[in-house]
């Protein structure tokens, strides 16, 4: 039995988040954010052919008012009368970037768990 094998040398995209804006860090690495802070994602990807595109999940509409992409590369939550994301609730946003290979497309990504606030209770 033989079998023939051709090697094609492929990058991966590597993708790097930045958190700028109002959050505290939490030890785990999520953000913890109240609902009406204002903070951005900025990525960066490793190849400069790359495709980037955002999502969040649970879903929430990445659009005005409550979100603004000026570029794919960044991402910023306006929160201030939005309410697109819920007190109480955790989101996890993705930011990946796609690069067209000589034999399949390759995909990296990153991502940062969005922590929101609850309201004080009592």
């Amino acid at each position: 039995y033989t079998l023939s094998l051709t090697l094609v040398a492929q990058a991966i995209p590597n993708v790097e988040l930045a958190v700028s804006g109002e959050f505290f860090r939490q030890t785990d690495g999520s953000i913890k954010i109240n609902a009406n802070s204002v903070f951005s994602l900025t990525a960066t990807c490793s190849m400069l052919a790359g495709l980037q595109s955002w999502s969040i999940d649970p879903s929430a509409a990445l659009t005005a008012p409550a979100f603004s992409s000026a570029t794919a590369h960044a991402l910023l939550y306006l929160g201030t009368g939005s309410n697109a994301l819920v007190p109480g609730a955790s989101y996890l946003i993705t930011s990946e970037c796609t690069v067209a290979g000589e034999l399949e497309t390759a995909t990296g990504s990153a991502e940062q768990v969005v922590v929101v606030n609850s309201p004080p209770a009592g």
